[in-house]
């Protein structure tokens, strides 16, 4: 088994520990807390962009331009590639999990309109991990390490803004960086060629 599969492993593991005894766990209120009450009113408007465009405003496009040049297409391929898968894995863990939000068990200072969809494990982390990841192993460092940064921040913003609990967020990471080394192996070993035949990558 390779490595990588430990970060599965790991994420079953935490979703396991989530189910019994539930996100208004001690160490998770305390974290919320720790970032959610201390918020810096000049930091608020960055936090909350972050978090509402850190994600699609970012990836998407970013996506998009890797697709148009040769010399990037093989990556953009894998990354359009573990997008869809972590979407898919992503909507179903959240319906199994079926966590609520932390604004429904204490007190958030929320930032930004009350999603009304489950907390665990959260979309934008699992997104912006699953893209610096893949990056990470495909791609130079003045591409990848500012793009990590980037997901790191809009990680942290969706427990800033008020709208996840920090397990959320790690939950996303583990499956994200599963998926990451996932899709690039699958790609190189060619699961993805028809479609690079298709867009001469």
């Amino acid at each position: 088994m390779r490595k990588y599969w430990l970060f599965l492993i790991f994420f079953v593991l935490l979703s396991i520990l989530i189910k019994i005894f539930g996100e208004d766990n001690p160490i998770n209120v305390y974290l919320f807390e720790l970032i959610n009450y201390h918020q810096v009113s000049y930091l608020n408007a960055f936090m909350v962009d972050l978090s509402k465009y850190g994600r699609c405003y970012v990836w998407i496009p970013l996506n998009a331009l890797l697709l148009i040049f040769k010399k990037t297409r093989r990556t953009g391929i894998t990354l359009a590639g573990s997008f869809i898968l972590a979407i898919i894995l992503g909507e179903a863990s959240k319906y199994i999990m079926a966590e609520p939000r932390p604004f429904y068990f204490i007190h958030s200072n929320l930032l930004i309109p009350r999603p009304h969809d489950y907390s665990y494990p959260s979309g934008h982390a699992l997104i912006v991990g699953d893209g610096a990841t893949v990056l990470a192993l495909t791609s130079p460092k003045w591409l990848w390490i500012p793009l990590l940064i980037e997901a790191l921040l809009v990680s942290y913003s969706r427990v800033y803004v008020g709208v996840h609990w920090p397990a959320d967020i790690l939950g996303g990471w583990l499956l994200a960086l599963w998926i990451a080394y996932f899709s690039v192996e699958e790609e190189r070993k060619g699961l993805l060629a028809t479609i690079e035949k298709i867009f001469k990558a």
